[in-house]
């Protein structure tokens, strides 16, 4: 199966050093990948005339030689300097980029908020681009490491994008693989689908799309944060009529997502509190809040004193947590990731159910 992987580029310089030309649209328009730890950087502006000269025709060298790159980066030390090109050390990302991704390999890059889908060709090589003009884009960006024939397609904003995909831009290296369930296939299916428009054909063959036990695991891969909070919340708006109250969606708070009220009781309220992913829950948090409080965690377990709820003999068969004790001032009920999977199934049958048309277009890909 193929690799999926995201170039994370860099955003400040656009307006700055290159007249609104950003490194993502560079790699967009010349059918690249691109990034730095061009030899022009680091200790290149400290060496002498000879070692200067020496080391630009070098660089004419490298071409399409990774290794050539590699040599003059651990190479003996420069004796005006008695140092090294980034202390003689071969960045991880131009690693990645020369020797890790192969072909039919698929890249994430975004720009301006928009995502692309690129992959990597059987033309495609690693290319060391040579410029010696400062004012060329090849320099003022940062882009001599570049690995060519790329062919890029847009796909859309973050609503159009899977949460597997979209949070994989929150930190991480520049060039690092995504090995979040679901991001394969799916990079495949949204890759096929731009691949048809412009060809007529698919490129990616007999995809295995995840049945039975991996099917819920794989659909929650495929939501946001923000839209597996919505589906909690469609869900208890559903069953019981409760509504949020918009206001109370602040990043501010700590424990809980955003209140709602008891739409026949409004002096009743209700907190949520979501994790997407394999992330615990700490039911001791929630002790100070008066109300109702519904958890979920989608492939994480829920705590009570860093002990996992089922192995504290406490009956959650109803949902609900029992016998918590005179300490908690709420009712907690645990909704379970299946709970919810059925509760989307139906509604993509029963159109009288309100739900995001975001959460149903990924249900709609496993169907």
């Amino acid at each position: 199966m193929s690799e999926v992987w995201r170039l994370q580029t860099k955003t400040d310089l656009s307006q700055v050093n290159t007249n609104g030309i950003s490194v993502a649209e560079y790699c967009i328009n010349e059918n690249v990948m691109a990034m730095g730890w061009t030899l022009r950087e680091s200790i290149y502006k400290e060496l002498d005339t000879n070692e200067k000269n020496d080391l630009k025709n070098e660089e004419k060298e490298i071409v399409n030689d990774f290794n050539k790159y590699k040599k003059i980066i651990e190479k003996n030390i420069y004796l005006s300097l008695n140092q090294k090109f980034y202390e003689g050390k071969v960045n991880g990302n131009i690693k990645r980029l020369a020797n890790d991704i192969q072909k039919d390999d698929l890249i994430w890059i975004r720009s301006k908020g928009i995502y692309y889908l690129g992959r990597k060709t059987e033309n495609s090589k690693y290319l060391y681009k040579y410029c010696d003009n400062q004012n060329n884009d090849i320099l003022r960006l940062g882009v001599n490491n570049q690995l060519t024939d790329i062919e890029w397609f847009e796909i859309g904003d973050e609503s159009d994008i899977p949460g597997c995909i979209s949070t994989s831009f929150i930190g991480g290296y520049t060039l690092q693989r995504i090995q979040k369930t679901g991001s394969s296939i799916f990079s495949q299916i949204l890759y096929n689908k731009k691949y048809k428009e412009k060809y007529n054909k698919i490129y990616y063959k007999n995809i295995d799309i995840p049945k039975n036990n991996t099917i819920i695991k794989t659909f929650y891969s495929l939501l946001s944060p923000n839209e597996c909070e919505d589906l909690l919340y469609f869900y208890l708006y559903n069953k019981y009529g409760y509504i949020a109250v918009p206001s109370t969606n602040k990043i501010e708070t700590q424990n809980y997502e955003f209140v709602m009220l008891n739409s026949k009781n409004r002096e009743e309220k209700v907190y949520i509190q979501v994790k997407n992913g394999e992330v615990d829950i700490e039911i001791n948090d929630y002790k100070d809040l008066k109300g109702k409080i519904y958890l979920l965690t989608t492939n994480g377990n829920v705590l009570r004193n860093s002990l996992r709820i089922s192995s504290i003999n406490i009956d959650i068969s109803s949902g609900e947590i029992l016998n918590l004790g005179n300490i908690f001032k709420s009712d907690i009920f645990i909704i379970s990731p299946e709970e919810l999977y059925k509760f989307v199934k139906e509604a993509y049958k029963n159109k009288n159910i309100l739900i995001s048309d975001l959460i149903l277009q990924w249900f709609a890909y496993l169907e």
